[in-house]
């Protein structure tokens, strides 16, 4: 996209923050194709964790990204709460790529136009597809279940999602979002740790009346596969953030239910890794993170309030709208697969 300096200055900035962990194989990937895309009023910040040498190298390959680098493991969640001091004050949007995204030349240019056309859209998800099979769909939360799985478009044909599509929550593997909305809602809440955090984000943002949307025609390769392991690692956190998630948003009448279901099957689950052997660590991965979100109640409650404070429509309206379901299908899908991978194991 050739146009001089005006015009390239009236186009609103992006910063677009890639989250890194542990390596540059990926990230240096990653950042090639970022460097084909023609929408021309962006920077890049990489955020990194536990990588050694990265300032180093970024200067060497890639001198005019902006780095943020942890000497600890703090997590994707944390990762994404990029700080006003280093953003660019002319930055109107903030645009999110995992490591292991691949943009294409339009990408930005796609989702900028969804943004600057209605203010009444808060994020704007690419069309992501699988590095391994562009035909085939990644994740897209299209609604959430009772016990808060995705609905989620992955494994749908690509071809079959041609116009804008609106989500219930959408994947931060490669999204765009309100620069001003992001630190209304409180960004992400870092103590998720991983998983299930672009959730609860997303929910926020639709509880304050924005709209979430996929656009087709920006499209980004992901290479991220599905977990189908049970390890207690991924175990403790899937269980305390879908706690998190219900505590934190949902209002009271649907709350205690849609915990108290997901308390109850959860508990099972871990009885039942205890009963079937060699399960004991994932057991006791199950029970230790359904006690800790009770343990650390009450910082939850202040987090409630706030974001309750902050609502501006009610459960009702996105449950008639079909992104809050009342059943368990996508759980059970989900749990369905998780089994038949434990089994195959010898």
């Amino acid at each position: 996209m050739d146009m001089d300096a005006d015009r390239i200055e009236s186009l609103p900035k992006v910063s677009v923050i890639v989250i890194n962990f542990k390596g540059t194989s990926q990230l240096k990937k990653c950042l090639k194709y970022l460097e084909r895309t023609k929408y021309p009023n962006y920077e890049v910040i990489v955020v990194d964790c536990l990588t050694e040498n990265i300032e180093k190298w970024l200067k060497k390959h890639f001198p005019r990204v902006k780095l943020i680098h942890y000497n600890r493991d703090v997590g994707p969640s944390a990762s994404h709460n990029v700080s006003e001091e280093i953003l660019d004050p002319k930055s109107k949007y903030l645009a999110f790529l995992d490591n292991d995204a691949y943009v294409t030349e339009e990408w930005l240019i796609e989702l900028v136009k969804v943004m600057e056309e209605n203010e009444e859209i808060g994020v704007a998800q690419a069309k992501i597809v699988t590095a391994e099979n562009p035909e085939v769909m990644d994740h897209a939360g299209a609604a959430i279940d009772a016990l808060g799985t995705w609905y989620t478009l992955r494994g749908k044909k690509a071809s079959a999602i041609t116009k804008t599509l609106e989500l219930f929550a959408s994947s931060s593997a490669a999204c765009i979002v309100r620069r001003r909305l992001f630190r209304c809602v409180g960004g992400f809440d870092p103590d998720y740790f991983i998983y299930d955090d672009d959730t609860d984000f997303s929910f926020r943002v639709r509880l304050m009346g924005y709209r979430i949307v996929l656009v087709p025609s920006s499209i980004v390769l992901h290479e991220g596969g599905v977990e189908k392991s049970l390890n207690p690692r991924k175990i403790f956190h899937s269980v305390k953030n879908r706690m998190y998630t219900m505590l934190k948003n949902y209002e009271v009448g649907n709350l205690l239910w849609r915990l108290a279901t997901y308390i109850l099957l959860t508990f099972l689950a871990g009885v039942g890794l205890a009963l079937i052997g060699r399960r004991i660590a994932e057991s006791k991965a199950v029970f230790r993170s359904l006690l800790y979100p009770f343990l650390n109640l009450r910082k939850i409650m202040i987090k409630r309030a706030w974001i309750q404070s902050k609502r501006r429509i009610k459960d009702s309206d996105l449950m008639k709208r079909g992104f809050i379901r009342s059943d368990a299908y996508s759980t059970l899908q989900d749990i369905k697969l998780k089994w038949i991978a434990l089994s195959s194991k010898k």
